[in-house]
């Protein structure tokens, strides 16, 4: 076998693309907004290790790892426990050094995992879901969702709808499942409007101000700028640095990075990302109908769904069509272990394309 051969990319050439391109936008949106140059140089080098994680995430098995399902629950436990327990001021992530890492990301793709795999050992042994099994899965998943909850409600709510499309495609009762969401619902409520522990609180203002337009507490600021960002845009493109309302906007480079694409970069650039996760997710799904078995077609599908559920959300917040949340844009927004998780996640779903049958 000559170098060539064993050089060759042989995962899905679409998705390679789609995060090439995310990431080119990236760096011209971090570029514009960067306060220094050493921040910039940084985010360079995130990008960097993200293609790294996804490098080493291709090569790797991903079968050959599924025998680590139950490994990873009970790190995604401890990564839950220790950024509750010990984390930084807002209980998202782990201080080590001068170095902040956010955790929520990895704890919800460990737990996907584990239920990827938990599924599938059953659809291989052709064996029926029992109460038993069924109640299990649901503890795990509104247990973490509720740890989530208590400090990022944007990221649980994403991890718990993803936990629910890998339930249905792995064969879980549709009433089990609508009895589940009760359930969730049930606690969810009492947890958000019945208490001012964690993000509740947070939570009912940004609602408060998204249904009624009362900014009388200033939760309707960051939106407010937002729109008025989005609404100057013009379709083609005004170049980088050439924003105006987004360089007052907080969180520009993060939460709201997609409003300063859209004003810098204009909405034809802007409809170009929306496409991108949307065919990211449609890539996913024939990757998971290709798959060798139910482990990599669920693992697939909850990859897709995640990477496309939170881009919408980031885009939908931004526009103005969903209330705030502190969810990032894949790939585009600055960051380390955002950046980082998103390599390893689409390193694995590379993988399994790969390994397709």
């Amino acid at each position: 076998m000559d170098l060539r051969e064993k050089i060759k990319f042989k995962g899905d050439r679409g998705i390679l693309i789609i995060t090439i391109v995310l990431s080119l936008i990236s760096v011209l949106a971090v570029l514009s907004s960067a306060k220094s140059t050493s921040v910039f140089i940084h985010h360079l080098f995130n990008l960097a290790l993200c293609f790294v994680g996804m490098f080493v995430a291709y090569k790797i098995n991903y079968q050959a790892l599924s025998r680590l399902a139950l490994f990873s629950l009970f790190a995604a436990g401890i990564l839950l426990v220790a950024t509750l327990a010990f984390g930084n001021e807002e209980r998202r992530g782990i201080q080590i050094g001068s170095m902040e890492i956010q955790t929520f990301y990895f704890i919800g793709f460990l737990v996907i995992f584990f239920i990827a795999k938990f599924l599938a050992v059953r659809i291989n042994n052709d064996a029926e879901m029992t109460l038993q099994d069924v109640s299990g899965l649901f503890i795990v998943v509104l247990m973490f969702t509720g740890g989530m909850a208590l400090s990022n409600m944007s990221t649980a709510i994403i991890f718990f709808a993803t936990s629910l499309a890998i339930m249905f495609l792995g064969n879980v009762r549709i009433k089990h499942l609508l009895l589940f969401c009760l359930v969730a619902v049930f606690f969810g409520s009492i947890y958000l409007f019945g208490t001012n522990s964690g993000r509740s609180s947070t939570f009912r203002h940004r609602c408060h101000y998204y249904i009624t337009n009362d900014n009388s507490e200033g939760y309707g600021d960051q939106m407010i700028m937002s729109k008025a960002a989005i609404a100057r845009s013009g379709l083609l493109p005004a170049g980088p640095g050439q924003g105006v309302i987004n360089k007052n906007l907080p969180e520009k480079d993060t939460d709201y990075v997609f409003t300063t694409v859209t004003e810098e970069l204009g909405i034809t650039v802007s409809l170009i990302i929306l496409a991108c996760y949307l065919i990211l997710f449609i890539r996913s799904i024939k990757i998971a109908k290709r798959s060798e078995g139910p482990f990599g077609m669920l693992l697939a599908v909850g990859i897709g769904f995640w990477f496309c559920c939170q881009g919408l959300v980031h885009i939908g917040v931004n526009c103005g069509l969903l209330p705030a949340t502190g969810q990032t844009l894949p790939f585009i927004s600055r960051g380390g272990a955002s950046l980082l998780f998103a390599g390893i996640a689409t390193g694995v779903l590379l993988n399994i394309s790969k390994q397709e049958a």
